[in-house]
């Protein structure tokens, strides 16, 4: 739930980019952008709470630029998120990312299958 809808205050598409930013943590960390003990909680730390960069919660390497557009997307304030879904996706394809083959979403999912644990992480390991 973005800061804002949290919070009762003005929606707008810049909404959508926060759950988009939410969704793009997990794919890229395997776990929730925030967590909380109850809903509130999880609420409360959307609104008040920085997330941790994704790249410090991954095993495998996150590009800084994809980390900051990552996090340009969880920016409390909605002016502080891209303007717009095509702003986003002109971003995003501007940055220079490694493909994504079919054995790095085979290791991807064999890290990251719902139900299991989840890997404790020091730092993130040199891709193959």
């Amino acid at each position: 739930m973005a800061p804002e809808l949290a919070m009762g205050q003005t929606i707008d598409a810049r909404t959508d980019l926060y759950a988009v930013g939410c969704v793009a943590y997990w794919l890229v960390t395997g776990r929730l952008a925030f967590e909380g003990g109850s809903p509130l909680a999880l609420a409360m730390n959307h609104v008040n709470t920085a997330p941790i960069r994704p790249s410090e919660r991954s095993e495998m390497e996150i590009p800084a630029e994809l980390d900051e557009l990552i996090l340009a997307c969880l920016a409390k304030d909605p002016r502080r998120r891209p303007a717009t879904a095509r702003d986003l996706g002109r971003r995003l394809a501007a940055l220079l990312l490694p493909a994504w083959t079919a054995e790095r979403a085979e290791d991807w999912w064999r890290i990251h299958m719902p139900g299991r644990p989840l890997p404790v992480v020091h730092g993130p390991p040199e891709l193959k």
